[in-house]
């Protein structure tokens, strides 16, 4: 994907066609009363023209052709497979936006009354992003205040739907913060370290708000957090009987996420023996899947996809048997003992930095994920310093950060630096929250 700052161009004969058009379209209350041509299903869409040829998100786009009709509740756009809004037709034009994040280089196809149509010239989406500082100053420690005042090292960070973004910590003290942007303050959820609890990855039901994590050294408890309770920790016991304890390898019954999964609402977790075990709301049973993973490694990055949410994601360390550095899948549909079914997304074994398709790309050392509302995926690339994308296309790009450099600059993708960012989280709007690990601050980034 390729990034340059945003700026918007302008010609002035083109946005008096739009002007022309808009005006036409606002004249009329019911967008099936727009003047123009009526479809006629028994004749083939055609497709001439559209304009302009590059843009980036919410640009204005004109379709030419014939027989789309006037009823845009018929008619559907799609810059890859991103769909568009359509704010009009006449019936021989459309006036379209274009969608966040298609890709790159993107098939424009019209679809009308079933009937499937694309432009032999292609879309160039130019993306647009920026990092920004939202808390924390350097300092390797953990104290609440204002966003100014805090210090935040965290490792690990999820949000919810409220703007509330938490961030997990284990280093310069054990515990779990709230921040919050509007409020301007950074607060303490939980402090574990008197309790001898070291928190693994926090992680946000998207459906409830609800917040948890998966704590070191406990081996069948969790905690989570309800945002109708004010976030008051709960201990959860997972209710393994002596078989499925058994089952597990002694000794590594430590997991680093919790994962919620809004196809069947479980909780999924990943043992470091490579048992996966699904959690029942509510009940706390368990099913125990013992070798569908790696045996032994870790995976310091877990979550569910959002197109497809059945699928569990996981990045793995370089200790995980034939997945050293990969990113893999499980489809929890499908799930049977001793039967290891992950299906690799990137290359194993091999590490370094390589962007473009994701079969042959490299990351080095990814850690947590993260997925945006149309199923893009962001990896923290650990070693690399850098944020990287995964399209729906399957196309691996740098978004923020400059490849094997380490440093700490806001700005745009051509100046902006990380050093060892640990995690990531996507909020409902796009926006990515990264735990900036060696610069001990959490950032922002803003990519359209």
């Amino acid at each position: 994907m390729k990034l340059i700052p945003g700026s918007l161009t302008r010609w002035s004969c083109f946005l008096s066609c739009f002007c022309i058009f808009s005006c036409c379209l606002l004249a009329c209350k019911d967008k099936k009363d727009v003047p123009g041509k009526q479809h006629d299903p028994s004749q083939p869409v055609k497709l001439t023209s559209f304009q302009p040829l590059e843009g980036g998100v919410r640009t204005q786009v004109l379709l030419d052709g014939s027989n789309f009709g006037t009823d845009t509740s018929k008619i559907k756009v799609y810059f890859n497979h991103a769909k568009a809004p359509v704010i009009g037709t006449n019936g021989d034009r459309l006036y379209v936006t274009v969608p966040r994040l298609p890709g790159h280089d993107c098939v424009v196809s019209v679809v009308v009354d079933g009937d499937s149509v694309f432009y032999p010239v292609t879309f160039t989406y130019n993306t647009t992003a920026t990092v920004t500082t939202v808390t924390g100053n350097g300092t390797k420690s953990n104290v609440a205040g204002t966003l100014a005042e805090a210090e935040v090292y965290a490792r690990y960070v999820a949000v919810d739907d409220e703007g509330n973004v938490f961030a997990s910590f284990r280093d310069g003290g054990d515990g779990l913060f709230r921040i919050n942007e509007q409020q301007n303050i950074v607060a303490m959820v939980m402090d574990s370290k008197a309790a001898g609890i070291t928190p693994n990855a926090v992680t946000v039901d998207p459906q409830t708000n609800l917040v948890a994590f998966a704590p070191d050294g406990i081996k069948e408890q969790y905690f989570t957090f309800n945002p109708t309770e004010v976030w008051a920790p709960r201990e959860q016991t997972i209710k393994y009987t002596t078989a499925e304890l058994n089952a597990i390898k002694d000794g590594d019954r430590f997991k680093n996420f919790m994962s919620f999964c809004t196809y069947d609402s479980c909780i999924y977790t990943r043992n470091r023996d490579g048992t996966v075990t699904r959690i029942h709301r509510g009940t706390n049973e368990p099913d125990v899947f013992p070798g569908v993973t790696p045996p032994g490694g870790t995976n310091y990055g877990q979550a569910f996809d959002t197109k497809y949410p059945w699928r569990l994601y996981f990045s793995f360390a370089s200790n995980a048997p034939g997945y050293q550095y990969c990113i893999a899948y499980l489809d929890v549909r499908d799930l049977e003992p001793n039967k290891i079914k992950l299906v690799k997304v990137t290359q194993a074994g091999a590490h370094g930095f390589k962007d473009g398709p994701v079969a042959t790309a490299l990351f080095y050392n990814p850690r947590q994920l993260a997925f945006d509302q149309d199923g893009n995926m962001f990896v923290a690339d650990y070693s690399n310093h850098c944020i990287r994308m995964i399209s729906t296309d399957g196309i691996v790009s740098t978004v923020a950060g400059q490849p094997e450099t380490a440093g700490y600059a806001d700005g745009g993708p051509e100046v902006s630096l990380f050093n060892s960012p640990w995690g990531v989280a996507v909020d409902k709007n796009g926006v990515v929250y990264i735990s900036d690990y060696g610069n001990a601050r959490i950032r922002k980034l803003v990519i359209e």
